[in-house]
């Protein structure tokens, strides 16, 4: 159900981004998907029925791809011209308070010609690129408590069919401790010249 309510949340949290002009806006890009996750499998071991809860707790922090992350966006390149490069954020934020705790940069080298969709996913390795991370090296508790976070602040209440703040609802809250959303930070044209917000 927490996947399909996030889902939910992403198709309609998609985010424009607009460059400023002399006299007009021109959308450029648009995040059209994006989700944060733990790369490892999700089932522990196949025998753990009746196995002692210390025992499944150490086969859990085992388990393969235990602490990795990927990083996945779908993006729609609006403007009219071909894009060689995009840096964004993954930006880490208590609910309750909005406080950011955790950013991850990032940077595809992907070629979007114009109108064009590209789909990127990047891995991260358990205690690798220290430096894309803000605060830089974060400890492993810090980056393992953005399993819980939600896919952005809204979420679809199914019992009213409407978007709502997870703050303002003690049952999302408990469910979505933090959230995450993606910020595009430069990109890079083919024909040398640059956006940045």
């Amino acid at each position: 159900m927490k996947i399909i309510t996030s889902a939910l949340a992403v198709l309609v949290f998609s985010v424009s981004i607009l460059a400023q002009t002399s006299s007009t806006t021109e959308p450029i890009l648009t995040i059209k998907h994006f989700r944060w996750y733990e790369n490892a499998w999700s089932v522990p071991c196949d025998d753990c029925a009746g196995l002692p809860q210390k025992v499944l707790d150490y086969r859990w922090s085992k388990r393969a791809g235990a602490g990795e992350f990927a990083a996945w966006v779908v993006l729609k390149n609006l403007s009219r011209k071909s894009i060689k490069s995009i840096s964004l954020d993954f930006v880490f934020r208590d609910t309750a308070t909005e406080q950011e705790f955790l950013t991850y940069s990032l940077r595809f080298e992907k070629e979007i010609g114009r109108g064009k969709t590209k789909e990127i996913m990047h891995k991260i390795g358990k205690s690798e690129e220290p430096d894309n991370f803000r605060p830089v090296g974060p400890s492993e508790e810090l980056v393992n408590r953005t399993r819980a976070c939600g896919d952005g602040p809204l979420i679809l209440d199914r019992r009213t069919r409407q978007m709502v703040r997870i703050r303002d609802d003690a049952r999302f809250l408990k469910i979505y401790p933090c959230y995450y959303t993606p910020a595009v930070t430069r990109i890079e044209y083919t024909d040398g010249s640059i956006w940045q917000p």
